[in-house]
């Protein structure tokens, strides 16, 4: 099985992710959010590893004070731009989660499109992901993860698939490591009118540790996190080894 570089998540992102298919989703996920967490408008919200802030700016759109957080400068130029573009006050911040100081500060942390939530070098590092977003909620606070499944990915890997979006066409690869639960991804995105080119490499490009409910449940729970609901993706349905995405709220105590 290929090996992929223990840093891979900081360097294989470039603006090119604004044209993948999944982008396109990104209103109906900020209305199930706000849905879900009940949100006001009058919310402050920490969104990690906010990509070029896509949810961040949806979010400023309806009110909320946010604040971006993407280890990737070129995203954080980026979200700066459109902030400035659309004319939303949004805070962007270029840094590594592990580096965050944030302390009771927000109502609300988001980590979506994985959020960087087993990105990480080892076990070790993973976890103080989780440890920033304890720190950085006020007392009540609530956190909502959308992270791939575990246990979709014994089940189903490895799987080939193909999405097609309005702009694009993602070819997508993906391979399960039992020993060290990590998914190695391989993809391909192809922009309409585009002449279509050889891939440079066709290894994987990612890896990322993948957690079961019940291991999430047992991490949230050692930051005195209570799991509220979890679901099947972004749908008011149960999760299942059949549901590649699993969305999992929980609340500080």
């Amino acid at each position: 099985m290929s090996t992929v570089d223990a840093q891979w998540y900081k360097r294989i992102w470039t603006l090119a992710m604004k044209d993948e298919t999944w982008v396109e989703q990104t209103e109906a996920e900020i209305s199930f959010i706000a849905n879900v967490l009940q949100l006001t408008g009058q919310e402050r919200i920490l969104d990690l590893a906010c990509g070029f802030g896509r949810h961040a700016l949806a979010l400023a759109q309806r009110g909320h004070s946010v604040v971006g957080v993407d280890i990737m400068p070129i995203y954080v130029e980026e979200g700066r731009r459109l902030a400035m573009e659309k004319q939303q006050s949004v805070e962007f911040v270029c840094a590594d989660i592990r580096e965050l100081s944030f302390a009771g500060e927000f109502d609300v942390v988001l980590n979506l499109g994985d959020g960087a939530i087993g990105y990480l070098e080892n076990d070790a590092e993973n976890l103080k992901i989780f440890e920033r977003i304890a720190q950085a909620l006020k007392p009540g606070g609530k956190h909502l993860m959308s992270v791939p499944s575990a246990a979709y990915a014994r089940k189903h890997f490895p799987r080939r698939f193909w999405d097609m979006g309005s702009h694009s066409i993602l070819l997508a690869e993906f391979d399960w490591d039992e020993s060290s639960r990590r998914n190695l991804y391989t993809g391909y995105t192809f922009k309409f009118g585009e002449v279509l080119a050889k891939p440079a490499s066709v290894n994987p490009i990612s890896s990322t540790r993948l957690y079961t409910i019940d291991e999430l449940k047992e991490i949230l729970k050692i930051q005195h996190l209570e799991v509220q609901k979890v679901y099947g993706g972004y749908a008011d349905i149960p999760p299942s080894e059949h549901q590649f995405t699993q969305v999992i709220y929980s609340q500080k105590q």
